[in-house]
C-alpha cells in the first residue's frame, strides 16, 4: 500500500519547504541563485538534486518556470497553489511582494536583490533578512510598521550585543524628483531602523540620490550594486545626510556607537 494517496505530492521539511519558501519570497529566482541560498542554508549539497526537487515543484503546480527576453536563465516564481500552500503554512502575506503580484516586468529587479541577499548571506554576519512579503505584511496588519515597503530589512551581527539593522532598497531606475520627495517624507518617519540603504546601478543614479536625500533626518546612505556585490561590508557607500564618505563597515561602527551612545570616535574617523 502506498504511503500517500495517488495524485498527492508529498514535500520534505528539510529539503521542499525550505526551497519552496525561498521561491516565495525572491519573486524571481535562478536556479544557480535557489541552489546557493540552499547550499549556505545547509538545505542541499547537490544542484542535480535541486534541478528534480524543482522539477517536482513545477510539475505539481506549486512553481511557474519563466522565460524572459534579455534574460539567459529560467526564472522560477511561486504560482497561486504554491502561495496558497505557504499562507497555510503562517509565511506572511498581505498581498505584496511574491511572483503571483508582481508582474514580470520587476524580474530584473528581482534577480539582482537575491545576488545582494547572497554576498550579505556568504559572509556570515547577517543575522536576519526580512523580505518585501513579510515587511508589506507588517506594515498593513502590524502596530509596529515600517516607514514603507522596503526590498528589505537586514539585521548585521556586531562584537556587540546589539546587532545593527538598515533597511535595503534597491533602485533599478529612476523615479520622479516628487516620488522622492515623497520618499524622504516618509524616512523621516523612520523609527525601526539604524539607517536606510539605497543601492543603485548607475553613478547616475549614485549622484542623483546623494543629492535627493541630503535634507532628510534619517540616515540614508547610497552604494553601487556592482560594489556591494563584490566588496560587501568594504563597499564604498556616501551618507547623503552629511556628505560622508566611508566603508559600509565604517558606516556600521558608527550606527552601533549611536545605539550605544558613543559617537565621537567614529565620527572622527568619517569626516577624516
Amino acid at each position: 500500500m502506498p504511503r500517500y494517496e495517488k495524485g498527492t505530492i508529498h514535500l520534505t521539511e528539510t529539503r521542499d519547504y525550505p526551497l519552496l519558501r525561498q521561491i516565495f519570497q525572491s519573486a524571481y529566482a535562478t536556479r544557480a541563485q535557489l541552489f546557493e541560498f540552499m547550499l549556505l542554508r545547509r538545505r542541499e549539497r547537490s544542484a542535480n538534486a535541486l534541478k528534480s526537487r524543482l522539477t517536482k515543484l513545477v510539475n505539481n503546480g506549486l512553481v511557474l518556470r519563466v522565460v524572459l527576453p534579455g534574460i539567459p536563465e529560467t526564472l522560477y516564481a511561486v504560482t497561486e497553489a504554491g502561495l496558497d500552500l505557504m499562507v497555510i503554512r503562517g509565511e506572511p502575506y498581505a498581498g505584496r511582494g511574491c511572483g503571483v503580484d508582481r508582474p514580470q516586468s520587476t524580474a530584473r529587479h528581482a534577480v539582482q536583490l537575491n545576488a545582494l541577499h547572497l554576498a550579505f548571506l556568504r559572509t556570515g554576519k547577517l543575522r536576519e533578512w526580512l523580505p518585501e512579503t513579510e515587511i508589506c505584511s507588517r506594515n498593513i496588519l502590524a502596530d509596529r510598521a515600517f516607514a514603507k515597503d522596503y526590498d528589505a530589512v537586514l539585521s548585521i551581527e556586531h562584537v556587540g550585543e546589539l546587532p545593527v539593522t538598515f533597511a535595503l532598497e534597491y533602485e533599478y531606475s529612476q523615479k520622479p524628483d516628487s516620488g522622492y520627495q515623497e520618499i524622504a517624507i516618509r524616512l523621516n518617519r523612520e523609527q525601526h531602523v539604524d539607517f536606510v540603504l539605497y543601492v543603485v546601478p548607475t553613478a547616475y543614479l549614485y549622484g542623483k540620490l546623494a543629492a535627493t536625500f541630503r535634507h532628510c533626518s534619517q540616515p540614508v546612505a547610497i552604494c553601487l550594486a556592482s560594489d556591494l556585490c563584490q566588496k560587501v561590508f568594504d563597499a564604498g557607500v556616501v551618507l547623503a545626510t552629511e556628505g560622508w564618505r566611508m566603508t559600509l563597515q565604517e558606516l556600521i561602527e558608527i550606527r552601533y556607537a549611536v545605539k550605544r551612545g558613543r559617537t565621537e570616535a567614529p565620527l572622527a574617523r568619517a569626516r577624516a
